[in-house]
């Protein structure tokens, strides 16, 4: 764990730092805004507290506070998206004095790779590598990150992002008679994010404690996707007429 310079004023970075995050996502939705990003921060060093010497807890606070920095869902699809030590520099330049460069590397390393679907495709395509096995900071930053799209917190910010991107909430799943165009209709739902990724997140937590409370928060969201298919059914029951135009 690197040593902190004498002259690295950790409250004012961090003020700093907090204040760059708030201003930054007061654009985004509730699904992705500033309250979003103090919960991870809070589960991330939550999460790094029993892990003790063995990470810096002020490159996982400072990665918490910018991971969503770079989110490609809010950046301009038409243009370069920039690197997180572009976006960053103008930040370091007035506010990272006494923070080394080894530092703020390792922060801006964990923001570029904390994202989930950009971990899948490395998989996939072999090119994960040893410091993403072994990187104790980004395992923190990941998990809470992780956590937070579980359980009743991440029911209802599936649900706003869905409202955001005008999402149907649920389409009934279909039926072993149902046409290829139904099955297609219920894999653009809410509910079925829930198998494509939310439902097998706890499989990827990289912490002990981020398994242990993945699996509880995981637990709600299966009792809530029961519910809803229960409640469509009482609905079902009642058949309609379609009108013709």
């Amino acid at each position: 764990m690197t040593v902190a310079r004498a002259d690295l004023d950790e409250p004012l970075l961090l003020a700093a730092a907090d204040q760059l995050a708030r201003t930054h996502h007061a654009q985004y939705d509730p699904s992705h805004d500033f309250y979003h990003v103090e919960r991870v921060r809070r589960l991330a060093l939550s999460i790094a507290r029993p892990l003790q010497e063995s990470v810096d807890s002020l490159v996982v606070e400072l990665a918490s506070l910018f991971h969503d920095l770079l989110d490609a869902k809010y950046l301009p699809r038409d243009a370069r998206a920039p690197t997180a030590q572009e976006h960053l520099a103008p930040f370091w330049a007035e506010y990272g004095t006494g923070l080394s460069e080894e530092r703020r590397r390792l922060v801006e390393r964990i923001v570029e790779n904390i994202s989930h679907s950009k971990e899948v495709k490395r998989i996939k395509e072999g090119r994960q590598t040893e410091w993403h096995e072994t990187c104790r900071e980004l395992h923190c930053v990941q998990d809470a990150d992780r956590l937070d799209a579980l359980g009743a917190i991440g029911i209802m910010r599936c649900s706003a992002y869905s409202a955001v991107v005008r999402r149907p909430l649920y389409i009934p799943p279909p039926s072993s008679s149902s046409t290829t165009s139904q099955a297609e209709d219920y894999s653009t739902c809410a509910l079925a994010h829930f198998d494509d990724k939310l439902l097998g997140l706890h499989e990827r937590m990289r912490t002990e404690k981020g398994r242990e409370m993945a699996r509880r928060r995981t637990e709600v969201l299966r009792g809530f996707k029961e519910e809803v298919e229960n409640e469509w059914r009482e609905a079902a029951d009642w058949r309609v007429s379609t009108p013709h135009w």
